[in-house]
């Protein structure tokens, strides 16, 4: 045998989602790779154990395959655990997963909370069929763009959302996607765990009372018939992308660029009514 690797799975918030089987494991293990020593030491100290950790994080990940090595020569156990949730869910461990199996490593993942699952079955959308994205790209642009591969997707879409993009992730998702259902999670398994659900209006109307505090979850139903839109509702989405593009300060070459794919509009229409709008926000 050259050693076991066990995937582990701790709370993403609330401690008391910790199994017996985690705690096991963790007792029995002789080496942690963890994407934070600090918070996986509150981890250790909490259920009264001591253990070897090495930082494993996106940054380190490849450079830390080594410790696989060392630890198959000494028939090792070893887990990995993330700061919250279940590894390589939007987090590092890819590479070690796939160095552990060419080691010839049992590779055994221990069941955990998962945030995205916690809101996708709590949000009140389908579940039977859906389409994790992990978090979106940083700059807007790049938002933007991939909110837009996913518009005519017919599966309920769940992201992860920084709190310091969520303002402008829902100003795009309610552009692109127009009024449809939708759901927020917030602080999940936390004292102030919080479901915010509605359209995506009502949702950024609820978000700009309360502020964007803690760590978010948004679900978004999917595309029911991408096909056979109806005429009205896609003029209006059409209109309202356009305006809320402007009102961010975007050129108006990329939203009538953008717009026309989106809509399947002429690009000449469609920057004459960006021209339209910007004499209206002129003549206020």
């Amino acid at each position: 045998m050259a050693g076991t690797l066990y995937i582990v799975g701790t709370p993403i918030g609330n401690l008391n989602d910790l199994s017996d089987r985690v705690k096991d494991v963790l007792a029995k293990a002789d080496i942690l790779l963890v994407e934070d020593t600090r918070v996986s030491a509150r981890l250790l100290n909490h259920l009264d154990l001591k253990k070897q950790m090495v930082s494993c994080h996106e940054h380190n990940e490849k450079e830390r395959l080594q410790v696989l090595s060392e630890a198959q020569q000494k028939n090792l156990t070893v887990a990995l655990l993330s700061d919250a949730g279940t590894p390589l869910i939007s987090d590092p461990g890819e590479h070690l997963i796939a160095r552990a199996l060419e080691l010839g490593f049992a590779v055994i993942p221990i069941a955990g909370p998962s945030a995205f699952l916690l809101a996708l079955v709590g949000s009140g959308l389908p579940c039977d069929r859906f389409c994790f994205e992990g978090f979106l790209p940083d700059k807007p642009k790049d938002i933007r763009n991939a909110l837009m591969g996913l518009v005519k997707e017919k599966r309920t879409l769940v992201f992860y959302v920084s709190p310091h993009k969520l303002e402008r992730t829902l100003s795009e998702v309610r552009a692109l996607f127009g009024q449809r259902k939708a759901c927020l999670a917030r602080e999940l398994t936390k004292l102030h765990e919080e479901f915010l659900r509605g359209t995506v209006e009502e949702i950024t109307q609820k978000i700009n009372q309360k502020g964007a505090r803690g760590e978010f979850v948004l679900v978004i139903e999917g595309n029911k018939d991408p096909d056979t839109e109806d005429s009205d509702r896609s003029e209006k989405e059409y209109e309202e992308y356009v305006r809320l593009r402007l009102e961010h300060g975007d050129r108006a070459s990329d939203v009538a660029q953008d717009a026309a794919k989106i809509f399947e509009r002429k690009r000449s229409d469609v920057y004459r009514l960006v021209v339209d709008f910007q004499k209206e926000r002129q003549n206020r």
